[in-house]
């Protein structure tokens, strides 16, 4: 039996090593065909937006609750926190390689949000991953950076997200273990960057963590699915002036989960929007062959 262990917002965990399906034969692609296309200021673009192929590492983490309350003041919406009492967070960034969009970079500054108030997740680093693959909760896309100007036009005028521009160095081999990401935005002025160790598979006590906090029955009906179903909610604005969740589905072919670790692992974080929100990390992903769906609120599958 293969076992896929969940992932956020993105994904599976794979364990066996087995090549990837087909991505034209992959049935997150054949539930969630492109159907129509929309026009934006930049040409017609298809929808909904596929990536085939890519790579993509996720950070898990938590801010300071006072901090991310008073940035989104307004917003309709239920932060999370962990059982210290910050809130969970996180970041998702990525090289789709190829995509309906075209071949382009994202970076993604997400809060965790629940569909009613007074929701917390476990301390355990691995929580925040299985919530986001959990019914009643959805990622709040706090900010967004790509380097494409399709895409920055599909995700502001499209799906009403608070996209910028952004120039991105991701998944640069600098020895044989370290791997390292650097985005900068306008001016040069540094978004984020670090690196992280490279490993070939999750260990069985990051496997273990993730069976305590999700339990044998809820992971089991994770790995038993095709992909994995969440929701992006955006921030109000006048191309959508109210929150809204938008389904996202997402797979891998590899997928490795564990614990953040300050001896081999390093984050530096500069982008104004996000630098005052004292954010920590607590565990990454890190998944190729990446895949992936994004449907308008309005287009359901």
């Amino acid at each position: 039996m293969r076992v896929r262990f969940p992932l956020p917002a993105p994904a599976h965990l794979r364990t066996d090593g087995c090549k990837a399906n087909v991505p034209d034969d992959h049935p997150i692609f054949r539930d969630n065909p492109i159907t129509g296309s929309v026009e934006l200021r930049t040409g017609s673009a298809p929808t909904p937006y596929h990536v085939r192929d890519g790579e993509a590492l996720l950070i898990f983490g938590d801010v300071a609750g006072d901090a991310v309350g008073a940035m989104i003041e307004g917003e309709d919406v239920h932060l999370v926190e962990t059982r210290s009492g910050r809130v969970a967070a996180g970041m998702i960034m990525a090289d789709f390689r190829d995509a309906s969009m075209g071949p382009h970079h994202e970076l993604q500054f997400f809060v965790l949000v629940a569909d009613q108030p007074g929701a917390s997740i476990g301390a355990l680093p691995l929580a925040l991953p299985i919530a986001m693959a959990s019914p009643g909760y959805a990622t709040l896309c706090f900010k967004l950076w790509n380097d494409a100007d399709a895409v920055l036009a599909y995700n502001n005028d499209y799906l009403g997200l608070n996209a910028s521009p952004a120039d991105f160095r991701l998944f640069e081999q600098q020895t044989d273990r370290s791997i390292s990401f650097s985005i900068t935005g306008t001016g040069n002025a540094p978004i984020l960057r670090g690196a992280f160790a490279s490993r070939k598979r999750t260990r069985a006590s990051a496997m273990w963590e993730m069976l305590k906090i999700a339990g044998w029955r809820r992971l089991m009906a994770l790995g038993r699915a095709r992909y994995t179903e969440g929701a992006v909610v955006n921030r109000r604005s006048a191309v959508m002036p109210n929150n809204r969740k938008a389904p996202i589905f997402t797979d891998a072919g590899n997928n490795v989960a564990r614990h953040w670790d300050n001896a081999t692992d390093r984050l530096e974080i500069g982008g104004e929007e996000i630098v005052g929100l004292d954010f920590a990390p607590r565990a990454l992903q890190h998944l190729w062959p990446f895949r992936f769906v994004y449907r308008h609120p309005d287009d359901r599958a």
